[in-house]
Formats: C-alpha cells, structure tokens, sequence
C-alpha cells in the first residue's frame, strides 16, 4: 500500500518527488567523448542529429589522446573560437580527467572583447 501504511506488517512506505522539464539536447555547448563509450561516437551523434539537428560538429581526436575518441562542440561556440582553440583549451584542462568509458558534459563560454575600434566622424 504506497504511501499508507500497512498495518498487518507495519511496514510504512514514503514516496518523495522532484521534477524539472529537461532541454533537449541535455549537453549544450559540449560533450567529450572517452574511447571505450558504450554508445560510441556514431551512436551519440545520430542521437544528436535527431533532439538536435544541425547544432552540434563532431570533431574526431584520432590518435592525439589515449582516452578522449570524439569531441561535439555547438556551432555557436565555434563561430567565436575556432576548433584548434577550443581543443587545446579542453586537452589542457578537461582531457586529463577524463575515464575510457564516459562522455562528459563541459558547460564551454567565450567572451569576446573589441577594443581600440575608430570610427570616421563625416
């Protein structure tokens, strides 16, 4: 009996609940594929290509990491850094923690400043 309590046992039961509506994709600027995922970077990308078409590149670490396979980072990241800068930025601080099996979600934000612009006055 849920939420009651049942008395020929006296067993009680409590049901506590939290919920949130999720986004989709869950990842939103980056995910970092280990080698040995168990979905592999085929399986994770068609995934993508159906809760997010056309948002997320995939860009394939070959032989450079021993751990990391696969690295989808969100066209809008790399329209204000190019993939070399976001790669090294994750090699140096994000690759070295990473397990063979996992895929990791990495919360990635560039900020750009302009400055020294002049403008012609007429």
């Amino acid at each position: 009996m849920l939420g009651g309590m049942n008395t020929s046992k006296g067993i009680r039961q409590h049901v506590d609940l939290r919920f949130s509506a999720i986004k989709l994709p869950p990842v939103r600027d980056i995910l970092v594929l280990g080698r040995k995922h168990p979905n592999g970077k085929a399986g994770v990308m068609e995934c993508f290509r159906f809760i997010a078409p056309d948002e997320f590149e995939m860009i394939e670490i070959g032989d450079e990491d021993p751990v990391v396979e696969a690295v989808l980072i969100n066209k809008r990241i790399l329209k204000r850094m190019n993939a070399d800068g976001v790669l090294g930025v994750l090699r140096q601080h994000v690759f070295p923690f990473i397990s063979s099996g996992e895929a990791i979600n990495v919360d990635f934000e560039v900020a750009t400043e302009v400055g020294g612009i002049v403008v012609d006055r007429p």
